[in-house]
């Protein structure tokens, strides 16, 4: 009963001092350092480090191809791109929740915005004209995706945590069919 006590109150100290601190350090960051001190406290079994990073990063990742998927549905008038981003927030909308899920049973402390590096590409994204918004997002949803199966394929093959694993691993084939569609947008945008 001590421990869970004490569990708690550390977790409320650090959701509170993560709350807090936000203006200093973007929300990626502050779900580390919450997690790390979850772990260094026990809170967190050690043996699923490798697990809490994924899930962060995967959850900074899933919300950042929301978020300019979203933009490409306003800036952009290219039939296939605004098609290919709605398939985007749908997908990656669908699996941010479920890793939501899955990381309050592991007790794990997700981010709640985008990374400010990520913000940042948004942000220059947003500048720009319609043709170059195409051609960039197309890029950019290659090269995340391509950044993004290999994340996955590591967890699938390296995790600790079974359900974290299991869930990496059905995600996989979602993730490569939008790699193989952002190879399919990126051909016709820059043609």
């Amino acid at each position: 009963m001590k421990k869970l006590i004490i569990a708690a109150t550390l977790i409320t100290t650090v959701s509170f001092i993560a709350c807090n601190s936000s203006a200093n350090t973007d929300s990626v960051t502050a779900a580390k350092d919450s997690n790390a001190i979850k772990i260094d406290s026990s809170v967190i079994n050690d043996s699923i480090k490798r697990d809490v990073k994924f899930t962060v990063t995967a959850a900074n990742g899933g919300m950042t191809e929301v978020q300019v998927s979203k933009l490409a549905l306003t800036k952009s008038s290219n039939p296939d791109v605004t098609m290919f981003a709605q398939m985007m927030v749908t997908d990656h909308s669908k699996a941010n929740d479920e890793l939501k899920a899955l990381a309050a049973t592991k007790n794990i402390t997700l981010p709640i915005a985008i990374s400010d590096d990520n913000q940042k590409k948004i942000d220059k994204l947003s500048a720009e004209s319609a043709k170059d918004f195409d051609k960039d997002y197309s890029d950019m949803m290659v090269n995340d995706h391509k950044s993004t199966v290999d994340l996955f394929k590591t967890e699938a093959d390296n995790g600790n945590d079974s359900t974290i694993k299991a869930w990496a691993t059905a995600t996989i084939p979602t993730l490569i069919h939008h790699l193989d569609m952002a190879d399919s947008l990126y051909e016709r945008v820059h043609k």
